[in-house]
């Protein structure tokens, strides 16, 4: 993975950042309280540098391609939005009819099955009704407390986190295994870590393809809370009302691809949503009462080379 920067100033964010991200990570390790204190600084750093820093646009560049796959090489080009909060998120690619092809790109912690982090409120009578980490009215250190426990990660799997992907890809499988994991987990060849950047990330499809085929987008991120989603908006739905912190369902981007156009770029449109306690595969049309979620990403672009 690379980065690069559009118009970037001298500065010592990077140094900072690097640093801080080593401190985060040592505490993290260790459950030291502290970092909630660090978190919510971090987040407040980043919400101030979305707001104040509006000429400069990083990229994470990824490069995925495989010698031995044959088929047309993509280019997603997905900008974040002002809430592209550390989220999971899923490429895969369809054939007209809907059926899945292949996963182009899929977060680690999702594909391996590795939600190790446990995030729990200290106070469990505490409603959220906005995002927890920058509407700036939740005081991190003192509303939660949370650790690293790999030993118990089977316990946390995130069928909310993106239900969509989850279904389709179980779909494609032998086994009724919703969640990836151990044999069922998706290959290295699609998965990749977190990157809170904008991505720029270059695929080949496994095999030809039809001349017209979907390429999809999952998105989501815990904590972002709204009046609509609200952490008691349904207290009966063990999955929703628990550690995942789930708030707005995942959001699902499409574009259809037709290798016979002279066009080379998609924009990948919003299409609907996941259901907010990941209990079915559907997409959702109605997006009422998604708010913050609609920023977690600026726009997707694809450019398609056959």
């Amino acid at each position: 993975m690379k980065l690069f920067t559009k118009q970037a100033p001298t500065n010592l964010a990077l140094p900072v950042a690097i640093v801080v991200t080593s401190i985060l990570a040592v505490m993290s390790y260790y459950r030291l309280p502290p970092m909630e204190l660090l978190y919510k600084w971090g987040n407040t750093l980043r919400a101030g540098a979305e707001a104040s820093d509006k000429n400069e646009l990083v990229y994470a560049v990824v490069d995925k391609r495989q010698d031995s796959h044959t088929g047309p090489t993509l280019t997603i080009d997905l900008r974040k939005g002002r809430y592209f909060t550390w989220p999971q998120y899923a490429i895969w690619v369809e054939d007209i009819e809907g059926n899945f092809i292949q996963p182009i790109y899929v977060t680690s912690k999702l594909a391996k099955n590795n939600f190790v982090n446990k995030v729990t409120k200290i106070d469990s009578n505490i409603v959220f009704d906005s995002h927890v980490f920058l509407s700036g009215d939740v005081d991190l250190s003192t509303t939660f407390e949370s650790g690293v426990f790999p030993e118990s990660k089977t316990e946390r799997a995130r069928p909310e986190s993106l239900p969509v992907f989850l279904y389709k890809n179980m779909s494609s499988t032998n086994d009724d295994k919703l969640i990836p994991d151990g044999d069922s987990a998706i290959a290295d060849a699609y998965t990749g870590a977190t990157i809170n950047q904008s991505i720029l990330l270059t695929s080949n499809l496994n095999t030809r393809v039809k001349n017209r085929f979907k390429i999809r987008l999952e998105i989501n991120t815990s904590f972002d809370f709204n009046e609509f989603y609200s952490s008691d908006r349904f207290p009966n739905d063990r999955i929703y009302s628990g550690d995942g912190y789930s708030a707005q369902p995942s959001l699902v981007y499409e574009a259809i691809i037709s290798l016979d156009d002279t066009q080379k770029l998609y924009a990948m449109e919003l299409i609907g949503r996941g259901h907010h306690s990941g209990k079915d595969g559907n997409i959702y049309p109605d997006l009422e009462n998604i708010t913050t979620a609609r920023e977690i990403i600026d726009r997707v672009i694809v450019e398609v080379n056959n």
